[in-house]
């Protein structure tokens, strides 16, 4: 934390979402590569099942999750909070809970009409996962000290790790099961490398306080419901799909996803920022707490634009350059999901600021509306639309969530956020889009780097980049 004190509060966090955005980048290159490997590797019903792998497993995390990251970082902001108990704590029933709900993964694939390396790949899968769940609730600590740096060194080890066990896999045909082996092994030096970092910052230690744990678990049980309620309508697409439709089915739908996946990471790293000012401010200064969600805001207008009209414009591309010809429907699809990761952006920060308000039932209200929603909707348009029809109600849903939200705020401070940024963000982003699309460019990596270039001087000329927080950022002190 020494080498921040002589930065100011604007300063440390742009470093920190610097930092981690760029480490983000490059493990997205090598998230891409390894994907890239993995579908050329398994194929498209190959692809297909260690998506669903991937799906099965992930909603039973979300079920060992039971809200407490929120927790943690919300409660550990309060000043004079015992640090070191939350976190020992939170990390204790996580790993206890973890164990038990990943566990019977597997008992439960068997439910389902999955082959036996599907099913022996959800308990390998299920064993990365719990190690995932564990470093999750220590995120909060990194926040809170904005040391964000630490959680972005230890991810992209661990991603490269799993690169390695791809390339191994690949070059000696060591088959579906050693790929999913990837995420295990992956996740562990996340693990080990978070869990070290972490104990400089705050004594952690496994615990049995289980006065501690029963008020943890009651604050945490409106976001535990919501967790699970928004996993019904984040990954049971691909659970429907898989029934519905069959692995070739999945294998495109999830590459598409696989993609906005790998861009969910910029909201949750800035409104993570954020929270705990969100979370100090929410009863103590509520002019403060809608001045940091309208800053907060602004940023992630001038983030979406440029990402959903950027994918808009090299879908096909980047298709093609991740996977093979019979991968090319996930082109519509993924221009389709990246309409629903705007509201994605936009929700993460609502949904924090309602956490910070303290409205966590209000949350849960609003997730099952989504998740009635989407089970319904999918029901409905997989059958006939396939991978579209998903899509389609993912954005739908993601629209539905986002509008609840906003209503739940404006009932709760009786106000809301302005979008004026969105008229000078959406401006330059379609001078981008244009350029991209007019301009003859060989490859994605030319494209990205022009329309940057393009989008960043158009959005300061049109004052989408605010002067007072350029001159915070610029300033040698606070």
């Amino acid at each position: 934390m020494a080498r921040l004190e002589k930065f100011n509060l604007t300063q440390r966090i742009a470093y920190n979402a610097a930092f981690s955005a760029i480490a983000r980048l490059f493990e997205m290159a090598v998230v891409f590569v390894t994907i890239k490997l993995t579908t050329t590797y398994l194929g498209v019903d190959g692809y297909g099942d260690y998506g669903t792998v991937l799906a099965f497993v992930y909603i039973f995390s979300v079920l060992g999750d039971f809200g407490l990251y929120s927790i943690v970082v919300r409660d550990i902001s309060v000043p004079g909070a015992d640090e070191s108990r939350i976190v020992s704590s939170a990390l204790s029933i996580r790993l206890g809970l973890g164990a038990i709900i990943l566990g019977s993964a597997y008992l439960f694939s068997l439910l389902f009409p999955y082959s036996p390396a599907v099913r022996t790949g959800i308990l390998i899968g299920a064993a990365g996962y719990w190690l995932l769940n564990g470093v999750q609730v220590l995120i909060g600590v990194f926040q809170k000290h904005l040391l964000m740096d630490k959680v972005a060194v230890a991810e992209f080890a661990g991603r490269l790790v799993q690169f390695a066990g791809v390339m191994l896999a690949v070059r000696y045909d060591l088959g579906f099961l050693f790929i999913i082996g990837t995420v295990f092994w992956g996740a562990a030096l996340n693990f080990i490398m978070i869990i070290f970092s972490a104990r400089k910052l705050v004594d952690i230690r496994l615990n049995l306080d289980l006065s501690h744990w029963k008020a943890m678990l009651r604050s945490a049980f409106p976001l535990a419901v919501s967790a699970i309620l928004v996993l019904i309508y984040f990954k049971m697409d691909t659970i429907f799909l898989s029934v519905m439709k069959g692995s070739a089915a999945v294998g495109i739908y999830s590459l598409a996803y696989r993609i906005m996946e790998n861009l969910i990471f910029f909201p949750s790293m800035v409104v993570g920022l954020t929270m705990p000012l969100l979370s100090q401010s929410a009863s103590a200064n509520r002019a403060q707490f809608r001045s940091i969600m309208q800053r907060t805001l602004n940023f992630l207008l001038l983030a979406i634009v440029p990402i959903v009209l950027g994918i808009f414009a090299v879908s096909d591309r980047l298709i093609m350059l991740l996977s093979e010809p019979e991968f090319a429907p996930a082109a519509p699809v993924l221009n389709i999901l990246i309409m629903a990761l705007a509201f994605i952006f936009l929700g993460s920060l609502f949904s924090n600021a309602i956490i910070a308000l303290g409205r966590q039932k209000d949350l849960a209200h609003i997730y099952l509306c989504g998740a009635v929603f989407n089970i319904l909707a999918n029901i409905v348009v997989i059958p006939r639309y396939s991978y579209y029809g998903a899509a389609f109600s993912t954005l739908a849903t993601e629209f539905l969530v986002t509008a609840l939200m906003l209503f739940a705020i404006y009932r709760e401070i009786k106000a809301l956020p302005s979008f004026r940024n969105l008229l000078p963000a959406g401006l330059s982003g379609l001078a981008m889009y244009a350029a991209l699309c007019l301009l003859p460019f060989s490859d994605i990596l030319s494209m990205m780097i022009v329309g940057a270039a393009i989008y960043a001087f158009m959005a300061c000329s049109l004052g989408a980049v605010s002067k007072e927080e350029m001159r915070k950022l610029l300033q040698k002190r606070a």
